[in-house]
């Protein structure tokens, strides 16, 4: 079983934009099956690993519960909502195990939960939380500097100006967020050259972005709705309990995988086979894909 940082790669079968054929059956698809466009393979796979995303969400909410104490133990005792929120950083490297099993399922591949959470989490705790800490600093800052370059853009235009860019920084920013957890449990790269690359993937997967930050603006409303009725909050927290970080996870690795096995896997995997039959071994097995840059 390949480890967190490594991964088995096979087949050349191109990927498109969010509206791919996947031809490879997975767990409890018939061989004979016919291809299944992107929104019902998602219900399909959502339906077959129901009950593991069930437990992978529960796994996770350990140390979610963890940072949520402590984030209400510095509400008590400041009002500052930067401080409150730093407990989030520590929360960031068990999202290394969330979406190293999440970007299995993705690929309809097996997953034992926790021991693969478990182990990207061990392998992979350093970079992911650089990541939360850099998140955390970056949007602190943006936070509070939207805010007061709207609030003084009608006496000067260049406040405007530089509200309208902190909010494109912002939106780049969450939309590479949606690239950098799966890169890290995928490639041996440095933190430089994932950014970099999340930061073209924010660009180059535009429709993609948009279409998840859409899904989970939805979901975000709907759980902000049932607070106003009883039973509808109560319904809500069950859902973040059993399901809300593992579908969430799910969800986007399910949308950007596809553009990162494009764009960085099968280029790769095409110069491999390349080499190999240049080198009389062009039925050899297939590459362990380790570094997009080799």
């Amino acid at each position: 079983m390949p480890s967190a940082r490594e991964i088995r790669v096979g087949g050349d079968e191109p990927v498109g934009l969010f509206s791919m054929n996947y031809n490879r059956p997975g767990p409890g698809i018939p061989k004979n099956a016919p291809p299944q466009k992107a929104v019902p393979r998602f219900f399909s796979i959502l339906g077959r690993k129901f009950f593991d995303l069930v437990k992978l969400n529960l796994l996770f909410c350990v140390p979610a519960a963890a940072a949520a104490a402590l984030m209400y133990g510095l509400g008590t005792l400041t009002k500052l909502k930067f401080l409150v929120l730093l407990p989030v950083v520590a929360l960031s490297p068990f999202v290394a195990g969330l979406t190293f099993v999440t970007r299995n399922y993705a690929r309809e591949e097996h997953a034992f939960i926790l021991s693969d959470f478990k182990d990207a989490v061990r392998e992979n705790w350093k970079p992911f939380l650089i990541n939360g800490a850099v998140c955390y600093l970056l949007f602190t800052v943006l936070s509070y500097s939207i805010p007061f370059y709207w609030q003084n853009s009608a006496g000067n235009p260049l406040f405007l100006v530089a509200a309208s860019v902190c909010i494109a920084v912002s939106a780049l920013l969450v939309f590479s967020q949606y690239y950098v957890p799966v890169m890290i449990v995928t490639f041996r790269l440095n933190l430089r050259q994932i950014y970099k690359n999340a930061l073209i993937f924010s660009i180059l997967g535009l429709g993609r972005n948009l279409l998840v930050t859409a899904l989970l603006a939805v979901l975000a409303f709907l759980l902000f709705l049932s607070s106003a009725v009883p039973l509808l909050l109560v319904l809500a927290a069950l859902f973040i309990v059993f399901l809300l970080f593992a579908y969430c996870s799910f969800l986007i690795n399910f949308a950007v995988y596809p553009l990162i096995n494009k764009t960085m896997i099968q280029p790769y995997q095409k110069q491999q086979r390349e080499k190999q039959e240049q080198q009389g071994g062009g039925n050899g097995p297939p590459p362990t894909f380790m570094d997009s840059d080799k």
